[in-house]
């Protein structure tokens, strides 16, 4: 009865810690880009979610402030994407889909 009670306590605490964990996802952009108010130069950036808090950082861990909502959709994303807009002649992140989720981050 031990053991049992002990292998549903350990469960119990694997499945609480998998649903707060913090993920961390990798994307790469080739131009300059603006995603807030923050202008990007090309090369690798990290973007953890904890929840709907969002850090994004460079390669020399430089945080970058941005207004974000997270937006849960139907399905999973495959990878993870970035969307851009070129509409003012410049690259803006208009979002970028987490892959292996299903949660989209959205940049004001």
């Amino acid at each position: 009865m031990f053991k049992r009670l002990a292998i549903i306590a350990l469960l119990s605490v694997l499945v609480v810690s998998a649903k707060t964990s913090t993920k961390t996802y990798t994307f790469n952009i080739s131009d300059h880009a603006t995603v807030g108010n923050a202008q990007l130069t090309p090369g690798e950036y990290h973007l953890k979610l904890d929840g709907e808090q969002v850090v994004l950082t460079d390669n020399a861990r430089n945080q970058i402030d941005v207004t974000t909502t997270v937006e849960t959709v139907d399905h999973k994303f495959v990878q993870t994407s970035v969307t851009f807009s070129t509409a003012d002649g410049g690259n803006r992140i208009l979002s970028i889909e987490l892959g292996g989720t299903r949660n989209r981050v959205v940049f004001q």
